[in-house]
Order: structure tokens, then sequence, then C-alpha cells
């Protein structure tokens, strides 16, 4: 998965995790402090998210935030075995760009 695909599958996972908890862009963008325009960009892949925005989009959607970064379908009882095999079969380059949105992730004071 190249980089500029990681943003696309972001942005669609967005998508659907703000219609799963019936918001609206208007909305995100009110939660998240940014214009509309902008969770458009994000769900759009014109954009990428910033990392500070992130547990603010989590919080809005009343998710953990590892759920943002689920792009495939993954049995909840097995996550643990799903989660290794998916970073198995990753290249290096994506385990890159994962861990470096981990490790800004764990700067992040989150409440």
């Amino acid at each position: 998965m190249k980089v500029k695909d990681f943003y696309k599958a972001f942005g669609k996972r967005l998508k659907q995790l703000r219609l799963e908890a019936n918001l609206s862009q208007e909305d995100l963008a009110e939660f998240v402090g940014v214009a509309t325009k902008t969770v458009s960009y994000w769900e759009n892949a014109h954009n990428p998210v910033t990392l500070n925005k992130i547990p603010l989009i989590a919080n809005a959607l009343n998710i953990p935030i590892y759920k943002l970064f689920v792009f495939l379908d993954i049995d909840e009882k097995n996550a643990n075995k799903d989660y290794l095999a998916l970073l198995q079969t990753r290249t290096g380059q994506e385990l890159k760009v994962l861990f470096r949105v981990i490790k800004e992730l764990q700067k992040m004071k989150i409440d």
C-alpha cells in the first residue's frame, strides 16, 4: 500500500465511521474544530489528517483511536491474532508509516 493509497483507505474508513455515528461532515467538523471542507478533503484523500486531530476525531465518533486505522474486517474476538497476520503482510514502507503514526500518537495526551 502506497502512502496515497493509505490516505484513500483512511478517508474511506473515516467516512464509513462518520456515517455509522450518524454525523454529517458539518457535525464532525464542528466537533474537531475544522472547516467542513477539511473533513471532505480528508474523506476524499485530498489532504491527510494531521495527527493532533486523530484523538478529536475518535472522540467525536465515540470510538477508540485504533478503529480509525482498521481498514479490513477483523474479528474482535481474535483481534490480536488478526492484527499480527495483518502486520506480517505489510511492506516495509507501510510499516514505517504505521510506526510513525503510532509514535506520534504515543506523544499525545489522550483523555
